[in-house]
């Protein structure tokens, strides 16, 4: 493998730092800035939010006036026009259900994350549905290397698109071990049960999870709180009213947007992390979880069991009945717990950002 690379990574899916794919970015960056020059596209607001610091890493910018997502789909596409990519190696889009390029003057390695929109109704407006049913098949199939995060979007590529030509690269994971201090979330207090995902309506399905909850036994809903993390995101109304109007109010939490060192601490001190959401390209919160010894229940649905494996118990996320029956079979079970907290930390070994990013080098090197 040579030793270094000169590589363009587009950076307009980072949401500020706050979603799965600003995540993803932060971690394909710094294992590729270890042995390569990684030139990183950024809005001029999301450089406040970019934490990692390199001799390696070049951020160029670019107006905020490309931050609403309608003016910068079309931008991003014509992107190739108006700066030079053919200086670089090569070029990865982490993004590629989000952002392509109408062509690709250098070998592209395309992120495919999810085809959640094809299975969850209203998720996106018009335009948006639009861009993704008709737009992103057109360029995607110009790349030269389409990889997704799971065999579940792989499939869906082939069902959605007709594209079969892609590879599989699952996500890395990597342990919150050297983070440090923690801090204390002081909104929770005693034992709880946890969900990390931003507030949206359906897709993430926390109405059928605060109906799981409400069906517990009075017992045990007086031992566990029901913490709910992530950023309110748009269309998270109906969430934020059934808490409301709900008789179990005053033992759910809704945190919004939790730095890292909050996170970490959430993560330590629950007692079951729930994964209920309707799709998911990945989930990677759920490794995250399993890395502290925490038992995992998630849905039976795209990607989940795939990355769980044997390690996770799972449900319909449409029958929030049988999610109360699994929640109350894991805590009143501590033989089981035992064994899903063992099984969970010999599953996250088997991924690795390290190895990701590697896999990504190697397909350049075979295929350019």
């Amino acid at each position: 493998m040579k030793n270094s690379y000169k590589i363009f990574v587009s950076g307009m899916a980072f949401d500020e730092g706050k979603s799965g794919i600003s995540f993803y970015i932060r971690k394909v960056v710094k294992y590729l800035s270890l042995t390569n020059k990684v030139d990183l596209l950024l809005l001029k607001k999301d450089v406040k939010v970019w934490k990692q610091k390199s001799d390696n890493i070049h951020i160029k910018t670019v107006s905020n006036l490309l931050s609403n997502p309608i003016v910068n789909m079309p931008w991003h596409l014509l992107l190739p026009l108006f700066i030079n990519l053919k200086k670089y190696d090569f070029i990865l889009l982490p993004a590629g259900n989000r952002r392509l390029f109408c062509f690709y003057p250098r070998y592209t390695v395309v992120t495919f994350h999810d085809l959640s929109q094809f299975h969850i109704k209203e998720k996106y407006d018009f335009f948006r549905m639009f861009y993704i049913k008709k737009i992103v098949p057109i360029f995607l199939r110009k790349a030269d290397s389409i990889m997704t995060v799971s065999y579940s979007t792989k499939k869906d590529l082939k069902k959605n698109y007709g594209i079969e030509d892609t590879w599989v690269n699952h996500n890395g994971w990597e342990s919150f071990a050297d983070f440090g201090k923690t801090e204390i979330v002081k909104e929770v207090v005693g034992k709880f049960l946890l969900y990390v995902s931003r507030i949206e309506y359906p897709g993430k399905n926390h109405i059928n999870l605060i109906k799981a909850y409400e069906k517990l036994p009075d017992i045990i809903k007086g031992e566990y709180q029901l913490v709910l993390a992530g950023k309110i995101w748009k269309g998270s109304k109906p969430v934020i009213d059934y808490i409301q109007n709900s008789a179990d109010a005053k033992r759910i939490k809704l945190l919004g947007f939790v730095e890292e060192k909050k996170l970490v601490w959430l993560f330590k001190n629950c007692s079951l992390y729930i994964f209920p959401s309707f799709y998911e390209g990945f989930g990677l919160s759920l490794l995250d979880a399993m890395s502290f010894g925490v038992p995992v229940i998630c849905s039976n649905t795209s990607s989940l069991p795939e990355v769980g494996g044997n390690a996770v118990r799972t449900f319909s996320p449409n029958d929030y009945e049988e999610m109360r029956d699994q929640i109350l079979e894991v805590l009143t079970n501590k033989g089981l717990q035992k064994r899903m907290k063992e099984a969970g930390l010999q599953q996250v070994k088997k991924f690795d950002w390290k190895t990701h990013v590697q896999k990504i080098l190697r397909d350049y090197e075979k295929n350019a």
